[in-house]
């Protein structure tokens, strides 16, 4: 193979890795509002067994019984111990504070293609792969025939267009952390 058909060759093969990513869908994460909030219990330990707590929570007296995940901290009289350290008489407060956040996952997809058919709002387009794909387009959907705006009603058959596909999911995210700290008996 001669120096100019490599040249040639790799070239090419840029030309269509570049078509390829300009085709590749893209997804944004869009960020929204964060909304966030504590809560506060305080409970006297009554017994500690393995990672099982038993609480009388203040103010009401009411027993409750927490399990506590492995390797949880708690800060008692600013040091910091584990549950195999509670000792029954040890005043806790934990403070959860919940984190919540609206997130917007838009994808943006390009494509490219030949109108095979097209009625009202509906349209088929033979895709550069070869494949048809039918898509159903609200009239005021804009697409770009030779580089002017074109809405569906103005297709044709035959007519080589360019479309962006927008789609957008929302999702909402949790984060929670607790901090638990506390005061041993005398």
């Amino acid at each position: 193979m001669t120096e100019r058909h490599v040249i040639i060759s790799s070239l090419a093969a840029i030309a269509m890795m570049v078509t390829l990513h300009a085709q590749a869908p893209q997804t944004e994460r869009v960020p929204g509002a964060v909304q966030t909030s504590s809560v506060q219990m305080t409970g006297e330990v009554m017994w500690v067994q393995g990672d099982w707590l038993a609480a009388r929570m203040q103010p009401d007296g009411h027993f409750s019984l927490f399990h506590v995940q492995p390797g949880r901290e708690f800060v008692i009289d600013g040091q910091t111990r584990h549950i195999g350290d509670l000792k029954a008489g040890t005043v806790v407060t934990a403070t959860v504070t919940t984190r919540t956040q609206s997130v917007t996952l838009r994808t943006t997809t390009s494509l490219a293609g030949t109108v095979w058919y097209a009625q009202g709002n509906y349209v088929i387009l033979t895709l550069q792969t070869g494949e048809n794909k039918a898509y159903t387009v609200p009239e005021s959907y804009k697409f770009t025939v030779e580089g002017k705006p074109a809405s569906v009603n103005e297709l044709k058959p035959g007519m080589k267009v360019t479309a962006t596909k927008i789609v957008e999911e929302p999702e909402t995210e949790f984060s929670m952390s607790t901090v638990v700290t506390g005061k041993a008996p005398k």
